[in-house]
């Protein structure tokens, strides 16, 4: 996992700005997932697991995470504030994140 802010992120990714952005993204072997689909596909690569992609077999769920990605997108700076910088993990605490 790396920040949309890194430097070089967006010429090693194929990845705009604007799109950086906007949504999440998961990029593995060439290909790249935005959104909610993007949290469910790096859950899966993190935990070694097909088990977070589940949902996206279902009818209906996937339109419903897509609306609650984009709600929670929509709100984040709102809700969290916004920085220049990813805040880095207290080394304490830092087996306590993905």
């Amino acid at each position: 996992m790396v920040a949309a802010q890194a430097h070089g992120v967006s010429e090693r990714t194929g990845l705009t700005s604007s799109q950086t952005e906007r949504a999440a993204w998961t990029v593995a072997d060439d290909v790249r997932v935005g959104g909610s689909r993007a949290v469910g596909l790096f859950l899966a690569i993190a935990w070694g697991s097909r088990l977070p992609l589940l949902p996206w077999r279902v009818p209906v769920v996937p339109w419903l995470l897509d609306r609650v990605y984009e709600w929670i997108a929509r709100n984040r700076y709102k809700w969290f504030g916004k920085s220049e910088m990813c805040m880095m993990p207290d080394p304490a605490v830092t087996d306590r994140f993905l």
